[in-house]
This record gives C-alpha cells, sequence and structure tokens, in this order.
C-alpha cells in the first residue's frame, strides 16, 4: 500500500509540476516515511491521502532547497529560485486539491520558519506533525458538528 501511495503521489506530481523549472523531487525513504503513520491513524479516502503527501513532499523538497543556501555557493541563486518555486507549487497544488483550510492552518509556522531561517536559525521543519495536528483538528471540528446535529 505504501509503495502505490507514494509512487501515485510521485506520478501526480511529476505531471503538475512544470518541466521548465527543471527541478526533481527527490525524498529518501525515511523522508517519506514521516507521513505514512499520519495517514494510517486517519480514515481518509486514498486521494486525499495522495494530495496530503503531495503537499508534504513539496514542503519538505521547498525547505530542503532553502536549507541548503550558504552564502557564496555557486548554485546558490539556483536553490534560492527552487525552494521559492516549490512553495509557490504547494501554494498551487493545495488549492488544486482543495486542501485551502490546511494552508491556512500551516501558513503561521510555515512563516516564522521562513523568518528564523532568513536570521540564520536553521531549525528542523516537520511538515508530517502539522498535517497530523490540522487532521486531528478537522476531526475535532467534525465530531463537534456531529454531536450538535
Amino acid at each position: 500500500m505504501h509503495r502505490q501511495l507514494i509512487e501515485d503521489t510521485f506520478r501526480l506530481l511529476k505531471a503538475e509540476m512544470s518541466p521548465i523549472a527543471g527541478i526533481q523531487l527527490n525524498l529518501s525513504p525515511a523522508e517519506c516515511e514521516q507521513l505514512l503513520p499520519v495517514l494510517e491513524r486517519h480514515d481518509l479516502e486514498y486521494d486525499r491521502k495522495i494530495h496530503l503527501f503531495g503537499i508534504y513532499i513539496i514542503l519538505t523538497a521547498a525547505a530542503q532547497r532553502h536549507m541548503d543556501c550558504v552564502p557564496h555557493h555557486p548554485e546558490l541563486t539556483r536553490r534560492i529560485l527552487d525552494g521559492d518555486y516549490l512553495y509557490s507549487f504547494y501554494l498551487q497544488f493545495a488549492v488544486q486539491c482543495r486542501e485551502l483550510d490546511l494552508v491556512a492552518y500551516l501558513a503561521p509556522s510555515i512563516k516564522k520558519l521562513q523568518i528564523r531561517r532568513s536570521n540564520g536559525d536553521f531549525a528542523d521543519f516537520n511538515p508530517a506533525a502539522g498535517i497530523e495536528d490540522f487532521l486531528l483538528q478537522e476531526r475535532r471540528q467534525q465530531n463537534r458538528t456531529s454531536k450538535a446535529i
């Protein structure tokens, strides 16, 4: 199941990304596995799992590209532009997948991360935790709504 989910997600992202950008999404198996237990803990349709996993992959890749930005590196400009493109692609992909509530939920933590990085603090970024927190909040809200009815 995991292998199929990973393959389907990467296939979708490859089809959606601009080939002109020339960005390859290469995450290690360990990086991919951070979100898989989160998706297993929640009763989600397969398509939504693909969408959430795609968002996770894009955010992880964007953070990596910006994390690799070292002054005077010969590929500094390319890494900055790749990271910026990936953050834009994340928003486009999330809107297309109708995950606007997730974007709104993650926005403050992503902005704080970007501010910290601009100040030289390259703390780790874990979008899997943010996605899980969002899914838990979403479930609580659904439970409150169903109890009210």
